[in-house]
């Protein structure tokens, strides 16, 4: 991998969680649609209970003027009921990074451009590989490390090489920082 292709899966803005957004700062740079990873980025691997805390922000973001939905690659049965409690459209069996935009585009409505849409999730390999493809803002945050420990462990060992690498491109783990639309 050269150091060209190892820059492109950096973040626009890394975040320890979802929580620590600002998504109205986000709205007032053009942000209108965002799209977030599940498992591992808003609820624990294979968890399915949303949180009030969960619930309160999806509805926090709608209220500021983001229409949010959820994108992952885990089965329907895993996705839908999260989608139904948040109230959101979503997109099942997604094979991330592989991705187009037309298919994000499906969740959201006529308007939806790349430049007014964010990507969050916890994955440089997939979910920033996707959000850079199509050229969407990208925000990672810290993999919530609950739930399967066969996911945390198969998720840090696919990402070290990316963590070691970025990091001669100033790009540390857990050395947060916000992006140009965030500031």
């Amino acid at each position: 991998m050269t150091l060209k292709s190892i820059n492109s899966f950096k973040p626009d803005s890394y975040l320890p969680s979802v929580y620590d957004i600002n998504y109205l700062k986000l709205h007032e740079n053009g942000i209108r649609y965002a799209v977030f990873d599940v498992d591992s980025t808003i609820l624990p691997f294979d968890d399915i209970k949303v949180t009030d805390k969960c619930m309160s922000l999806f509805n926090d973001i709608k209220d500021i003027g983001i229409t949010p939905a959820l994108c992952s690659s885990g089965f329907i049965r895993r996705v839908k009921p999260v989608a139904e409690v948040l109230e959101v459209n979503y997109m099942a069996r997604a094979s991330k990074p592989f991705v187009s935009f037309e298919r994000i585009k499906k969740l959201f409505d006529i308007n939806c451009e790349a430049k007014t849409t964010m990507y969050v999730g916890d994955s440089l390999l997939f979910d920033m590989t996707l959000a850079r493809k199509i050229k969407m803002y990208k925000v990672l945050v810290d993999m919530i490390r609950e739930g399967s420990r066969v996911k945390i462990f198969a998720n840090d060992a696919l990402q070290a090489f990316m963590y070691i690498s970025l990091k001669k491109e100033g790009f540390q783990f857990q050395k947060y920082y916000r992006g140009y639309m965030e500031r």
